[in-house]
């Protein structure tokens, strides 16, 4: 079946963002974005794309953005301007047998949570100062399949991952 997984991070309130950059820096959760979204087609948004600043390897970076005269500065990376534009795509990679992931940010998310059939939800235990949220993960949609929990330095993480019913 073809996967539209989701990946994003967020802390005890949902915040997943802070000044378009993420309220921690945790290396295992670094580690687990990179294993999800890894030889994927990697959807996010213009802020999203600017907080990361480059293609990351074995990935195809596509990025959706009203600005008609964005320049990604690198020629691998692919725009679109319209969300329409955006699902054709996704379905093209789908129908050719290739994992979409989604990045970000939350109204990405939130626009493209019907196509989603996998979630990847990283738990950062804490409250952290963020001006982006999530909305929880909707339980008539998503189903829990895995959890695994994980420590890193003073962080302590829940690795989630949601199947679509």
């Amino acid at each position: 079946m073809a996967t539209v997984r989701m990946v994003w991070a967020e802390d005890d309130r949902g915040a997943i963002g802070k000044d378009g950059t993420l309220p921690w820096h945790i290396p295992s959760d670094l580690a687990h974005f990179k294993e999800q979204t890894l030889n994927s087609t990697m959807v996010m948004g213009r802020s999203t794309w600017e907080s990361i600043g480059r293609p990351l390897p074995k990935r195809h970076s596509v990025v959706l953005t009203r600005q008609t005269d964005f320049d990604p500065g690198f020629a691998e990376v692919t725009v679109v301007h319209s969300l329409e534009d955006l699902e054709a795509l996704m379905q093209d990679e789908l129908a050719a047998g290739r994992l979409v992931t989604v990045a970000g940010g939350a109204q990405l998310y939130k626009q493209l949570m019907p196509m989603a059939t996998e979630l990847s939800v990283t738990k950062v235990q804490g409250d952290f100062d963020g001006d982006t949220f999530m909305e929880p993960v909707n339980d008539q949609d998503f189903d829990l399949v895995d959890q695994r929990t994980a420590s890193d330095g003073d962080y302590q993480l829940e690795f989630l991952t949601y199947k679509r019913q």
